[in-house]
């Protein structure tokens, strides 16, 4: 009884995730929507800052030392000690307060260490260190590499042989748990190459540079470290405000924005970029041997795909090669393309090759969201559908979708919050198979769309999944208020 107690108290104490705790003192949001949603101080660090990941750290590390602590207070057996610790691993990857989602367990696996022989692990920690940061941050070759060493001084000091075994037994502990995330990203991917370079993170072995670069407007609204993780280049649209021209995304505070489109009847323009534009774009991002592929929004909604096609022709008088391609997409759907259209040019397909995929591609990428207000789309001029809905007296909210480039009213609600679940519902009855990824998206709607997003990734389980804001070119058009998810669905 005593062995079953001390592991699941150390089930316990690894499920107080630290860095779902701290994100959420911090910044107010889960560590899980954003990055890599891995809750873990790496992303900790990438998006609060450093002083919230150390917090992160030291409780994480504490948590894996007080499970040793626990079971050793308790007289276990060496074994049970050792197996407190991975159920301490285990509760920090899969943490029963926070619906078993959380991180890698590196620091608590540290932790459970420090605790079982403190001063082996402190001398083998500089080597595990400098192959970590040697690697460009690989886990795995520092595991590798490192615990090895770590045994052998266990060995040599004359340890239980359960001791001796607990570094391989973390080891293969987190390997178990990372199964079904990697898997998740091979099934994005298909290439083994990238997987493994992913994985391990060699320096000295660097991917070769794909032979097409991908180029997409901000109507994407995709999160900007998903586009530098991924290698997509954003060109952002023109938003014409009364004190001037500003870059989408770029030159304008969103929140004082929104207020302003909420309280001041500020009824902005928008402008896509001229061919020059297009063509800078072109002149950075490739060489003399890549392929710019632009993908652009519907041509009936922009006039992207024109000034595209103009600069992809002067790009051609100056040596390069650009191809344009009318998605039929917009918003985070577009966004989606473009991300499968970088993984493709990743794994070294041509420009040719990827737009021959595009086809069967699109018709399993769609979107879908809910508008707050008829005010912004009915001044744009580019949605027929709302039209009889704009000589009605009462409030309403529109469902709207966009397939093949087309906008389509998918229903018609008196009250927002029976328009949402509208949307839900049609979600579930249309997303038969499986999700690739998921992209819950709002515009000055912070609280609706979190819960709305941990809703939708409970339902939909997609493989990967993102939560963004529309840029403020698209909250020129919808409005504050929008809430809805692009989605990109599995190849049947």
């Amino acid at each position: 009884m005593t062995c079953v107690w001390v592991v699941l108290t150390g089930y316990l104490i690894g499920s107080l995730s630290g860095a779902i705790l701290v994100s959420r003192w911090w910044s107010g949001r889960d560590i899980r929507t954003l990055g890599d949603a891995n809750a873990g101080t790496a992303n900790v660090a990438r998006h609060l800052g450093i002083k919230p990941a150390a917090f992160v750290a030291i409780v994480d590390i504490a948590k894996g030392s007080l499970a040793i602590l626990v079971a050793r207070a308790s007289l276990a057996p060496e074994v049970c000690t050792v197996f407190a610790g991975v159920a301490a691993v285990l509760g920090h990857r899969f943490p029963l307060y926070f619906r078993f989602r959380g991180g890698r367990g590196l620091a608590t696996t540290l932790g459970v260490l420090l605790a079982l022989t403190p001063r082996q692990t402190l001398m083998a920690l500089p080597l595990y260190g400098m192959i970590y940061l040697g690697s460009g941050g690989s886990g795995i070759l520092a595991t590798l590499l490192g615990f090895p060493v770590l045994m052998l001084l266990i060995y040599w000091d004359g340890y239980d042989p359960w001791i001796i075994a607990a570094p391989m037994i973390l080891a293969l502990t987190t390997a178990v748990c990372s199964l079904p995330e990697i898997l998740a990203r091979w099934r994005q991917t298909r290439n083994a190459r990238r997987l493994l370079y992913e994985l391990l993170h060699p320096r000295i072995t660097p991917l070769p540079k794909p032979t097409t670069v991908v180029l997409t407007d901000s109507v994407a609204s995709l999160p900007p470290d998903l586009c530098q993780r991924e290698g997509i280049h954003i060109l952002p649209l023109a938003l014409i405000l009364p004190q001037g021209v500003a870059r989408d995304g770029l030159d304008v505070d969103t929140r004082d924005y929104y207020q302003r489109l909420r309280s001041d009847g500020l009824l902005p323009k928008t402008s896509a970029p001229a061919p020059g534009e297009f063509l800078q774009a072109i002149r950075q991002a490739v060489g003399s041997d890549q392929t710019a592929l632009i993908l652009t929004p519907p041509a009936e909604l922009t006039q992207c795909f024109f000034s595209a096609s103009l600069a992809a022709q002067m790009a051609a008088e100056e040596g390069l090669q650009a191809r344009v391609v009318d998605t039929r997409l917009a918003g985070p759907a577009q966004g989606l393309l473009a991300l499968a259209a970088a993984r493709m040019a990743a794994s070294g397909a041509s420009a040719e090759q990827i737009i021959d995929t595009l086809p069967a591609l699109i018709p399993r990428i769609g979107i879908i969201g809910v508008l707050d207000t008829l005010n912004f789309i009915a001044h744009s001029g580019r949605v027929n559908v709302i039209t009889p809905l704009l000589e009605s007296a009462l409030r309403l909210y529109p469902v709207l979708s966009l397939y093949q480039g087309h906008i389509r009213l998918e229903s018609v609600e008196r009250t927002r919050r029976r328009a949402i679940e509208r949307m839900v519902d049609w979600m579930q009855k249309h997303l038969s198979g499986k999700i690739v990824a998921l992209i819950c998206f709002h515009a000055d709607a912070l609280e609706e769309g979190e819960t709305l997003y941990q809703r939708l990734v409970e339902l939909l389980q997609p493989h990967e999944h993102y939560f963004t804001e529309l840029t403020p070119v698209i909250g020129a058009h919808a409005g504050p208020g929008v809430l809805g998810a692009a989605w990109w669905q599995e190849d049947e």
